[in-house]
């Protein structure tokens, strides 16, 4: 699958969470899709960006992992908040996201 099938797949769940009352301010593809190392049995690794995931809501919490919104079921999201993906200096997700990814708009 090329990068942009991803892209599209991305962009597809983001509007799903978008409906269902998830407002994704960005997201990051990274990981082997990003870096076109992809394999038939690769992870499609997104960071979900959102004021909504500063909460310690459960059911917010786990709407990322939710079949009812993934279209895909290779996405493996990760979710924060816009804050911390702004603050936090020492997740190797974040700086792996910030460094290799590719900034996905949520519009």
């Amino acid at each position: 699958m090329v990068q942009s099938e991803v892209i599209d797949i991305i962009k597809k769940y983001i509007h799903n969470l978008r409906q269902g009352g998830i407002k994704i301010q960005f997201a990051y593809l990274y990981g082997s899709y990003a870096r076109n190392e992809n394999s038939e049995s690769s992870d499609i690794d997104v960071l979900l960006i959102s004021d909504d995931f500063d909460t310690d809501d459960d059911v917010i919490l786990s709407k990322p992992w939710s079949p009812k919104y993934r279209n895909d079921l290779r996405i493996e999201p990760n979710a924060i908040s816009t804050e911390r993906f702004r603050t936090d200096d020492v997740s190797p997700v974040i700086e792996l996201a910030k460094k290799e990814g590719i900034r996905i708009p949520a519009n």
